[in-house]
């Protein structure tokens, strides 16, 4: 179903660092190629890992190669709280990289956050979003995955693998099924929103491995 995410309200203050040439500055106290809590943790390639000469596009909650890249800089690019539902910490737990991104339910009605681009970008050339998901939580036993235009359209994340069960699951959504729900491939003003039902605070969900392929 098709709405209008007119609940941005708070700014991530805290997120993951990139260990590349770029990291998400002013969103963690932490230098650039920061390893994190234990810095001989060994960096894992993830499921996928990226491969010389393929295309995969970075926006955030990624440490792994990529081709290319909108970084989360805090000034035309952003992580957004909707409505103070939800916090987001590191956590060592994860499938690529150093960390994940532990999100953490407020124990509200409802749950959400996104990556929001203050001028919208096209993401006409690129097919897969990918991203890995793991909890078994209450409150994140109903995950919707969001792209925005001027209006979103969310999926159910149980259609692509996803499943309430503390295993983690390798999501590939096909961007025309975000095009089919009526969003502008070519005007993208968020390119990932994650959305849950009520919950107790407290109940975590854990999210690593997020790019884009073609």
């Amino acid at each position: 179903m098709k709405r209008t995410l007119g609940v941005v309200l708070l700014m991530l203050g805290a997120c993951r660092p990139d260990p590349g040439e770029s990291d998400y500055e002013n969103h963690q106290p932490s230098v650039q190629g920061d390893a994190g809590p234990n810095p001989e943790e060994e960096f894992l390639p993830g499921p996928f890992p990226y491969q010389q000469g393929q295309r995969r596009l970075f926006v955030g909650f990624y440490e792994g190669g990529r081709s290319e890249e909108i970084i989360i800089n805090d000034v035309d690019s952003h992580i957004y709280l909707y409505e103070g539902t939800v916090s987001i910490a590191s956590s060592t737990t994860r499938v690529e990289g150093k960390l994940s991104d532990r999100v953490v339910h407020a124990g509200k009605a409802w749950l959400g956050f996104g990556i929001h681009w203050d001028t919208p970008h096209s993401l006409d050339g690129w097919k897969t979003l990918h991203v890995s998901l793991q909890s078994s939580d209450p409150g994140f036993a109903a995950v919707k995955i969001g792209m925005n235009d001027t209006e979103g359209f969310q999926v159910d994340a149980t259609k692509y693998g996803y499943a309430n069960d503390g295993q983690w699951h390798h999501l590939a959504i096909p961007l025309a099924d975000f095009a089919a729900g009526g969003v502008n491939l070519a005007a993208v003003q968020a390119p990932f929103v994650l959305l849950s039902g009520a919950g107790p605070s407290g109940n975590t969900l854990l999210l690593d491995n997020l790019y884009f392929t073609n």
